[in-house]
């Protein structure tokens, strides 16, 4: 080994030690607040950032987009669904580009199960996105879920549910 190349691992080191007490430059408060209806809601650091809410549901009217079953206890059943809705806010706080979204559903001890990306467009015309997971008693297991929502890989909102067995629900 070279005495430059000696000369240049405590240095490398010392530079990479460093760094894990610098802060990072997210963009968001590291601490969520629940909103209203149970989404935790990690809030921009800047006034009118963009923000999203998550309703889960059951059914959503094909016409109308009412939303049915609206809650965070859903019953395992084998045509069963839980369907996301996230509503945005804000979404041209960034100004008239394309946003990076990516929903990621959490299983039992946190595990990922199932992640989608969505890209939003300045030209969408809703400013909602939607994702539908399916929840038959062969496929998932009842417990703690939870679905998390990412613009451009930071965490922006999440909001747990639990999933329970048909039998849970008749006693």
């Amino acid at each position: 080994m070279t005495w430059a190349v000696r000369r240049a691992i405590p240095a490398v080191l010392l530079g990479g030690l460093a760094s894990l007490f610098v802060p990072g430059c997210s963009s968001r408060v590291e601490t969520p607040v629940a909103d209203a209806d149970s989404t935790l809601v990690y809030a921009p650091k800047q006034a009118d950032g963009v923000t999203a809410t998550i309703t889960l549901c059951r059914k959503v009217g094909s016409k109308t987009g009412k939303r049915f079953g609206v809650g965070r206890v859903f019953t395992l059943g084998e045509k069963a669904k839980v369907r996301a809705l996230i509503d945005l806010e804000n979404p041209f706080a960034l100004g008239e580009r394309d946003l990076m979204f990516h929903l990621v559903w959490l299983g039992p001890n946190d595990r990922e199960f199932y992640t989608k990306r969505i890209d939003y467009t300045p030209s969408d015309s809703s400013a909602t996105l939607k994702s539908t997971i399916s929840i038959p008693p062969d496929r998932r297991d009842p417990g703690d879920y939870a679905l998390q929502v990412y613009l451009f890989r930071e965490l922006i909102a999440e909001k747990r549910f639990r999933l329970r067995a048909a039998a849970e629900t008749a006693s």
